[in-house]
């Protein structure tokens, strides 16, 4: 079993594989497909005969097979198509053709059939390649039913959608595939449409991804995506895409959706998706990576895009100049601080002189007035003395 992110990228490989075929017959294919033109799971046996190859078959109406209509058989090959031949169908719903020749690949040659019931044209798949052909070719048909004025209320089995930044504004790619569980085909009635779905408001530019549907039966329409062709029962898949001004929008989700990816391409604004869960980055093709949001079983939501709020950071320039101040004043203050030290060292050691020559002071007093013979000599001398402690103790000396 695969996961379901291994489904979703299958099928939107296929569906980009679809958008871009640029085979000749492809255009030719697409003429033949009209608006009620549905193809259908196919089967194939081919018997050899002289006249050419034999193709049997089956029409089946639902789980029974359909008893009555006309089987055509188309042959498309280098770019041009056209019916080969028309055949009744059996009652019990089998069917007989003559091939020219089997389908050859090398040239693009191939055969397909179809059937009309209640209005509604179903083909069976193309017979491209010999080897294919050898069961019964099926086509699948099925009752009808009208779509409400409004259109149908329909499940989206996977919705996914790629952001993608194109110069000015964003290029959106929606596919959605929409799941028809109510057994019948369903049709409208004019003027309204079989089922409609709304997109991001504002979207403009609108374009079809797929080659094999016309413009009138897939259209945008006062903001929604409104369907006209037919719708089989089953899954189908719908490819459009569209522009939009700014990333930072409001996707409706109404209804039930199963699986709804979102992927944006990088280089994109920082954004937070609520409504979805973010999952590791994701390389589509080498060089391009896409953020991928994803949600499960979603009912009647939306999914809101806006701008991240990042914490302001400086940039590493501006945190070098910082840090060099920081460290610069840092180095001054070390600096006056010692100066500061220094000077109250140098104070107190002016302190301790000043205390000792005064001291020296008071014993030269108590000395001189102890001496009761003193002499002219050392009269002069005590006061030279004396005078030259004082000069200290004043800090003149």
């Amino acid at each position: 079993m695969r996961s379901i992110f291994e489904r979703l990228t299958l099928r939107i490989l296929g569906a980009l594989l679809l958008d871009h075929w640029r085979y000749a017959g492809r255009f030719a294919l697409a003429s033949l497909l009209t608006t009620t033109g549905l193809f259908t799971t196919t089967s194939v046996a081919l018997a050899q005969s002289e006249e050419g190859t034999l193709l049997q078959g089956q029409a089946l109406l639902g789980n029974e097979v359909l008893k009555s209509g006309t089987v055509v058989l188309h042959h498309l090959i280098g770019g041009t198509q056209g019916e080969l031949d028309s055949v009744p169908l059996g009652i019990d719903g089998t069917f007989s053709l003559t091939l020219p020749n089997p389908p050859d690949p090398a040239v693009r040659d191939i055969y397909l059939a179809s059937i009309r019931h209640d209005g509604v044209l179903y083909f069976g798949a193309p017979l491209t390649e010999p080897e294919h052909l050898d069961s019964i070719y099926n086509i699948q048909t099925y009752d009808t039913a009208f779509a409400p004025s409004g259109g149908a209320d329909l499940p989206i089995e996977i919705r996914n959608m790629f952001f993608e930044f194109d110069g000015d504004r964003w290029h959106i790619t929606d596919l959605i595939e929409v799941y028809n569980e109510t057994g019948r085909t369903l049709v409208s009635e004019d003027p309204g449409f079989v089922w409609g779905y709304p997109l991001i408001p504002g979207a403009t530019d609108f374009e079809l991804g797929q080659a094999e549907m016309s413009p009138e039966n897939i259209t945008l329409e006062a903001g929604e995506l409104r369907i006209r062709t037919p719708l089989p029962p089953g899954e189908r898949l719908f490819v459009v895409t569209y522009m939009i001004d700014e990333p930072f929008v409001s996707i409706p989700m109404p209804g039930l959706t199963a699986v709804m990816e979102l992927l944006v391409r990088e280089p994109a604004p920082p954004m937070t998706v609520e409504g979805l869960d973010s999952f590791p980055r994701i390389e589509l093709e080498p060089g391009t990576t896409y953020r991928r949001y994803s949600g499960a079983n979603l009912a009647g939501s939306s999914i809101d895009l806006s701008e991240a709020q990042i914490p302001f950071e400086l940039p590493v320039a501006w945190m070098s100049v910082i840090l060099g101040l920081v460290l610069g004043g840092a180095g001054l203050f070390l600096l006056k601080r010692d100066a500061v030290i220094g000077n109250t060292q140098k104070a107190t050691i002016d302190l301790g002189d000043r205390k000792a020559a005064l001291h020296r002071i008071a014993l030269l007093d108590e000395t001189f007035r102890s001496q009761k013979d003193r002499s002219e000599r050392e009269h002069k001398k005590y006061l030279m003395e004396r005078a030259k402690l004082i000069q200290r103790f004043i800090g003149t000396d």
